[in-house]
């Protein structure tokens, strides 16, 4: 009975969402209001607003009240992505042309930039604590981002995870602790959503990892074809050889080539080494760290509905 409760209020809350950002979407009378709508309405797991609500619901918050500041993290999140697909060169997003693909480079800027700003001014009729904490998360993404750029195989493993709490847990744990604040959290309860979204946000990028390392069938990694450097390969040339190095650089060296049929297969190579030396084995162990810490920040909080609900979005990282 209670297993049913739990999957009705997440689907519950996640249709209240769409609902409510169709509202949002559709009352904007903007020139940049197509574009607005294309971004935002092309579907998306809409963790980031679930966890803001569900987090100030499990401190005995008002979900009606902390709904604008969902869909503000909603709002940052489809922002930084439009920017992401013109910096990495994505050509479709979900399935679709990526913004500024379908209309131009300056277009899906200003968009990115308009989403963002909205951000800023729904949480400013929050008060000062949470729009601090909404305008850090920000900040620390893009220092992520930039820091991404930098990323080789030469960069560390205490690296990389700086730049996935920056580029990816900040806005999970901002949403977590803004929601936390918007419902009347204790400071132990304020502390235990916090780390909750923080631990969450680096396994949730441990596990798109992973799940990019084990494409579906006649499928090859995404980001190996385009050159990005995740944990496995960090591992990997951190265990290897001088010689084996070699041998990974020229790997990677055709892959960049873009040639269609050498680089898929040189794509596979490298997966194959990743999977024989244990390297994607020991990203799984890391992504099980965290998906331990993520469900152990919520043990001192009060067992609610709200709280396992949380736990449930957790339990969705804890295999790969």
């Amino acid at each position: 009975m209670l297993n049913q409760e739990l999957t009705t209020e997440m689907h519950e809350t996640k249709a209240l969402i769409e609902l409510e950002l169709s509202k949002f979407v559709f009352s904007l009378e903007l020139k940049l209001s197509p574009q607005a709508k294309y971004a935002l309405l092309s579907g998306g797991k809409r963790l980031r607003p679930m966890i803001v609500l569900l987090a100030a619901q499990s401190v005995g918050g008002d979900r009606k009240k902390a709904m604008p500041l969902a869909l503000a993290f909603e709002l940052a999140h489809n922002g930084s992505l439009i920017h992401d697909d013109i910096i990495d060169k994505d050509a479709f997003r979900r399935g679709k042309l990526a913004l500024y693909n379908n209309w131009s480079v300056n277009t899906a800027m200003l968009t990115g930039d308009l989403l963002i700003a909205y951000t800023v001014y729904i949480a400013s009729s929050y008060g000062k604590k949470i729009l601090k904490t909404f305008s850090q998360s920000i900040i620390e993404l893009c220092e992520g981002e930039y820091m991404d750029q930098m990323l080789s195989l030469n960069s560390t493993e205490k690296e990389y995870f700086q730049i996935i709490e920056s580029k990816s847990a900040s806005l999970f744990q901002a949403a977590a602790s803004c929601g936390a604040l918007v419902g009347g959290a204790s400071k132990q309860e304020y502390e235990c959503l916090s780390n909750f979204g923080k631990n969450f946000g680096i396994a949730y990028q441990l596990k798109d990892d992973l799940l990019d390392l084990k494409p579906s069938e006649g499928q090859v990694s995404e980001d190996l074809k385009k050159g990005r450097v995740n944990i496995a390969l960090i591992h990997l040339y951190g265990i290897s050889n001088s010689f084996e190095k070699k041998a990974i650089d020229e790997t990677l060296r055709i892959i960049a080539m873009k040639g269609q049929i050498k680089s898929d297969l040189a794509v596979k190579s490298i997966v194959k080494r990743l999977e024989e030396t244990g390297s994607i084995v020991y990203v799984e162990k890391k992504l099980y760290e965290y998906f331990q810490l993520t469900v152990a920040s919520l043990d001192p909080l009060k067992d609610n509905l709200y709280k396992l609900a949380l736990l449930q979005m957790a339990k969705s990282l804890e295999r790969s």
